[in-house]
């Protein structure tokens, strides 16, 4: 727990029980580097200063109750003892009515220093000279780069998910994180990510079975490469790992990112401290719930819900100005009988949103059309697949998977589990598009597929779907088969290149334009890009 992370990670959470609406965190090196966490908090009297490095000690349990009800954040008690026990410490601590403070000095693990002290009101700890009595331990510490990342990270963490808190981290006198107090929840996370991700952050607030999710998710526009910047929290305490609400994060977001690409996630999840675990890692960076099924609903909900009701079209990227000349020569010169114009008096389509009038066809792969205040490109590649795999997908959500029937039934050896697995669920199996029958010692006979999976029997993929109703039954069918379907709506659909004509256009349109139509292909590719007039109008400098 020693590592210099940690340990501001514990100071935070202790100044944030003691309601304190500044926290002050430096890191400095040097002969004896050293780190210094000050707040503005409630203070500890001279008997609670006392006690507060000592093992076994803390404010936070009253009795044995309060274990399994822990509702601060900073609640164990060896944390300073063992910061204490490998380094020389300094405590400083005042409450508000109190004419003086404590100061504290303990070097190893014996007080050095016990006076009355003159201070403002809060506590600061001071962390000098760590591991100077364990060189073993000290030998194996990190650079200060590394170290200063962790904390940078940490001390971000708190920041984002308390922004009424001004957090202040000093490295060398080189201001790492200013993050001033507001009740501006956009605000402080600008202060944080800069302007451009807190304006492509979709706010959340939804509520289902007693749990509470609150915060802000990125649009896809925005992502990542890696999940370093999802913040996940519980009961407003940063958990570093939690697979459940990651898995069901990333599921939510499944067809509205490209692969290997991670959203910004800044969620808190609310629920009953009684059917949590904090103190299941010695950091705190994991934590244990009940009813983990019911989290994923939940955590996945939220998400899901709040994306296919938001507007997620991109809006087009700011052009560099420039003066252009350009020469086009003839062999790229489109003659204007090659044009094909749509005629305008049957270019108008009605949609649920808008009125939306259809331009043209760019490079027989771009739609150009026409909504009131904005210009869109559509991709018609990726609408028709988007609109091949919803339609793929309500099939098995409905319960109404159209099959077909293989000329030659497959004949299939499993082994005992898998075979039970499939004659118990023969029905399930059944109103899935696979009629199974017995045909010997662990074998059976296919007779019918889902044609949603391809037109060719796939004997890896109805083993794994076995393997998978063995451990009970899935989550959901579209998402178990989300790969696989993504993967025969993108062969089905209209490629970038071949011919479209105008009614295909239209019904197109009719489709993805529809309230909660999700705004990327299966695949997190987006399907329409806008510009708005305004947008045009300063390309074309007709506005400043």
């Amino acid at each position: 727990m020693e590592r210099p992370a940690s340990i501001v990670k514990e100071l935070i959470e202790n100044s944030i029980d003691a309601n304190a609406n500044k926290i002050y965190v430096e890191v400095k090196e040097g002969g004896k580097s050293f780190i210094k966490v000050t707040d503005n908090g409630n203070g500890m009297d001279k008997k609670d200063a006392e006690l507060s490095w000592q093992r076994h000690s803390t404010s936070k349990i009253k009795d044995a109750k309060d274990l399994f009800s822990i509702n601060t954040l900073g609640f164990r008690g060896e944390a300073l003892a063992s910061i204490a026990a490998v380094s020389e410490l300094t405590i400083i601590t005042k409450q508000d009515n109190d004419i003086s403070g404590n100061k504290i000095v303990v070097h190893g693990g014996t007080e050095v220093l016990n006076e009355e002290y003159g201070c403002p009101k809060g506590t600061s700890i001071e962390v000098k000279n760590l591991f100077f009595n364990t060189p073993a331990r000290k030998k194996y510490m990190k650079s200060i780069e590394v170290e200063i990342r962790h904390i940078t990270d940490i001390v971000t963490r708190y920041a984002l998910i308390y922004p009424i808190i001004a957090f202040k981290l000093v490295h060398n006198k080189h201001v790492i994180v200013n993050s001033p107090s507001t009740e501006d929840k956009l605000a402080n996370i600008s202060f944080i990510y800069g302007n451009n991700v807190a304006k492509n952050l979709i706010e959340i607030n939804y509520t289902e079975e007693n749990i509470k999710v609150t915060g802000f998710v990125s649009k896809p526009v925005i992502t990542r490469s890696t999940k370093a910047d999802q913040s996940i929290y519980v009961n407003n305490r940063y958990i570093k790992k939690n697979q459940i609400i990651t898995d069901a994060i990333n599921n939510a977001y499944k067809t509205f990112v490209m692969v290997h690409r991670h959203p910004i996630v800044i969620l808190n999840i609310e629920l009953n401290v009684n059917n949590t675990d904090v103190n299941v890692h010695p950091q705190k960076a994991e934590i244990r719930i009940q009813n983990e099924k019911k989290l994923y609903n939940v955590v996945f909900n939220a998400v899901k819900n709040v994306l296919e009701e938001t507007d997620l079209i991109p809006e087009a990227l700011e052009i560099k100005q420039e003066t252009l000349n350009i020469e086009i020569s003839d062999e790229h010169k489109v003659e204007d009988a090659k044009q094909k114009l749509l005629v305008k008096e049957t270019s108008v389509v009605k949609t649920t949103k808008f009125d939306l009038k259809i331009l043209g066809i760019i490079n027989k792969t771009y739609i150009l059309a026409e909504v009131p205040g904005n210009l869109l490109l559509i991709d018609q590649h990726a609408a028709a697949e988007r609109i091949l795999y919803e339609k793929y997908t309500k099939e098995l959500k409905n319960n109404n998977v159209f099959v077909q029937k293989l000329l030659n039934p497959e004949i299939l050896e499993l082994n005992p589990k898998q075979f039970n697995t499939a004659i118990d669920k023969k029905d399930f199996l059944a109103n899935f598009g696979y009629q199974v029958e017995e045909f010997g010692v662990n074998t059976l006979i296919i007779r019918t597929i889902p044609i949603v999976l391809g037109k060719q029997f796939n004997k890896d993929i109805f083993i794994d779907y076995l393997d998978e109703l063995n451990k009970g039954m899935p989550e959901s069918l579209e998402q178990f088969f989300h790969d696989r379907i993504a993967r025969m709506a993108c062969r089905t659909a209209i490629k970038a290149g071949d011919d479209i004509t105008l009614p295909q256009i239209k019904e197109y349109i009719k489709e993805i334009f529809t309230n909660e139509f999700p705004s990327t292909c299966p695949h997190g590719r987006p399907i329409v890009i806008k510009w708005t007039f305004y947008e045009l109008e300063k390309m074309f400098k007709r506005v400043v």
